[in-house]
């Protein structure tokens, strides 16, 4: 089963928007695991092909970040004042992290048109 790690706060309206297309996408997508993270450190051994569902600042479509070096161009909302992007650098700099795709949503973004683009960049683009 593929599992998709979903970073964000239920208390906070512009920080749930992932963890509400995780529960819409868990209703659609058989074989696919959601699980809700506050911090890398929750997942215990980290997989090979990460995948994490997060909101994000500063893109106009949902999309998938391969490359943390584009990071630091985006904010990535959740993890409370602990930011998801430098803990994803830090964990790659000290080889935790081999390969990781992160399917950004943009913050604000529609619930409906979020759940649609990211059903179809799992399907099609998630190893």
């Amino acid at each position: 089963m593929k599992q998709v790690f979903v970073a964000g706060n239920p208390l906070v309206k512009e920080d749930s928007l992932a963890l509400k297309v995780a529960k819409e996408l868990g209703k659609e997508l058989g074989g696919v695991e959601f699980k809700a993270i506050d911090s890398l450190a929750e997942i215990g051994e980290i997989p090979d092909n990460l995948c994490i569902i997060d909101v994000a600042e500063g893109i106009e479509k949902v999309e998938v970040i391969r490359d943390l070096g584009k990071l630091q161009e985006l904010k990535l909302v959740s993890l409370h004042d602990f930011d998801l992007g430098t803990e994803l650098l830090l964990y790659k700099k000290i080889g935790k992290i081999r390969n990781v795709a992160i399917i950004a949503i943009p913050l604000g973004y529609d619930l409906g048109k979020a759940v649609e683009e990211t059903t179809e960049l799992i399907k099609s683009s998630l190893p």
